[in-house]
């Protein structure tokens, strides 16, 4: 009877994780991963078991990767979607409506603040030095691959690191634009979508220029 009382779904358990990676998410992306700790954590969601975040995670780590695992399954299934869509009209070969594909599903994701949160965590990631710990997740998400994969096939003649390197570096101006709407515009305006708009067409330039 006890091994059954501990397998069975426990939805307090279930909603007190979500609460914790959400949590973990906003704050990871206001001050980066290593200016929080687990018991700010904990007490975000109004927790005072000082070791709630041990508890369901064990580590900031394992944390990290359960925000991924929390946001990507819906990003990967949107970027398929989309990527078939633009397949299917014969605009899959053009590198800014592929990396449009790419970005709109951080700009559609926001928050209960209505702040793209996830693109915030990524940002603060990167502001650590642990945007690396994506490749944890990878195989997990074969569609963002998938596509990542025909971006880098559009530049035969380039080494696929560095068109990695340049489509990194196009992503912190994505997820900066998506900042700059969250403090500065209203979400889902026309200029918030004007922004956006921009913000990819200067990511795409950004990946193909050529450097002398």
């Amino acid at each position: 009877m006890a091994a059954e009382k501990r397998t069975r779904h426990d939805p307090r358990r279930d909603a007190t994780r979500i609460a914790l990676i959400e949590a973990a998410e906003s704050l990871f992306a206001d001050a980066g991963v290593e200016g929080v700790s687990t018991r700010q954590i904990g007490a975000a969601i109004g927790s005072s078991n000082t070791n709630v975040v041990a508890y369901h995670f064990g580590s900031k780590e394992a944390l990290i990767e359960a925000v991924y695992r929390h946001r990507l399954p819906h990003i990967d299934r949107r970027r398929r979607e989309l990527l078939d869509q633009a397949d299917a009209a014969g605009t899959s070969g053009d590198l800014a409506q592929l990396v449009r594909i790419f970005a709109l599903p951080f700009y559609e994701q926001v928050d209960a603040k209505g702040r793209h949160s996830f693109a915030r965590f990524i940002a603060g990631l990167e502001r650590s030095g642990m945007i690396s710990s994506r490749v944890l997740v990878v195989s997990e998400f074969p569609e963002t691959e998938r596509l990542v994969a025909r971006m880098v096939a559009l530049f035969p003649g380039t080494p696929p690191p560095v068109v990695l390197q340049r489509l990194r570096l196009s992503v912190g101006l994505l997820v900066n634009a998506l900042q700059v709407i969250d403090w500065e515009k209203k979400p889902g305006s026309a200029e918030a979508d004007d922004l956006f708009n921009m913000a990819v067409v200067m990511a795409a330039a950004a990946i193909a220029a050529q450097l002398s």
